[in-house]
């Protein structure tokens, strides 16, 4: 009886210890799953958070080396910003003294605009005085026009009057004339003195009255007043005069052309000797015409005058 009793409470004990070890069998499965969950759960955390910080170190790294490249930039920049300020100060250098030109230029143009105000107005008024010449030339012109045409009216006339000279004049009373006598020392002044005469140049105008033609030669001749040879002369000639023939010293010759009348002769001649001091005569002939004559005077020196 008492075994019968003790069998049904062993068993309530041993299905109260199972059913107490199956709960707790049941919640430890439970909590171990819960824990295995979780266990898993934060490997996976874990692998994230691996996986992020790996991540985050290579973009720690991938910043660092921006950062060095943005340092080098940087230090790159500042060099080229101080470059951009060291061209922008020369700049600024060369923009004043642009504009100190500039100003210079400036005030050189408005000298310039000045100056060509001042040139227009002396343009103007010379343009108003060269028509003013112009006015002034063609009344020139036509003054000389007509002085031209009363110049050749006077030379019709003189013409006229030459024409009928020689047939009012003989033609043995016209000569030359315009004489003129220059004595030469040796440093080629002109001198009076007789004992200084060195070279002596005689000349005369042959006016156009003179009816000579062609090519004829031209004696020189030069005598003192009693009709002696001033110098020993070259030679002798006979000129054939209307009234009489005469034998004449010769102290020079030329050719000259009569058909250039009027015209300027000249002859000139070393004396050779000593000449004396007095009054001499020279004479101009062709073969059968005298030309003309003029006298000179050669003097005495006084000591040393």
């Amino acid at each position: 009886m008492e075994t019968t009793e003790r069998t049904p409470t062993t068993l309530a004990w041993i299905l109260a210890t199972l059913i107490g070890l199956g709960v707790a069998g049941g919640l430890y499965w439970n909590n171990n799953r819960t824990l295995t969950t979780r266990f898993d759960q934060a490997e996976q955390r874990a692998d994230s958070l691996l996986s992020v910080k790996l991540q985050l170190e290579g973009d720690i790294r991938q910043l660092n080396s921006q950062l060095e490249t943005a340092t080098a930039d940087k230090a790159y920049l500042d060099k080229r910003l101080e470059n951009v300020h060291d061209q922008l100060n020369e700049r600024n250098q060369a923009v004043n003294t642009l504009r100190q030109h500039n100003a210079g230029q400036t005030r050189t143009i408005q000298d310039l605009n000045q100056h060509l105000n001042r040139l227009s107005i002396a343009r103007d008024s010379l343009e108003n005085q060269m028509v003013a010449m112009h006015d002034k030339i063609k009344w020139q012109s036509q003054s000389s026009e007509q002085l031209r045409q009363q110049q050749n009216d006077l030379q019709q006339r003189l013409r006229t009057i030459d024409a009928q000279v020689l047939t009012m004049v003989p033609r043995s009373a016209i000569t030359g004339d315009a004489f003129l006598v220059e004595v030469g020392k040796p440093n080629k002044k002109v001198t009076a003195k007789a004992k200084k005469a060195n070279t002596l140049t005689i000349s005369l105008n042959i006016p156009a009255v003179f009816k000579l033609e062609g090519i004829q030669e031209v004696y020189l001749s030069l005598t003192d007043e009693q009709q002696q040879p001033m110098t020993p002369a070259l030679h002798s000639a006979t000129v054939t005069l209307p009234d009489v023939n005469e034998v004449i010293p010769v102290h020079a010759t030329q050719a000259v052309n009569f058909a250039k009348n009027p015209q300027r002769i000249f002859f000139n001649l070393s004396p050779g000797t000593d000449i004396k001091p007095g009054i001499y005569r020279a004479a101009v002939f062709t073969k059968d015409a005298y030309l003309g004559s003029v006298e000179f005077r050669l003097r005495d020196s006084f000591w040393f005058f």
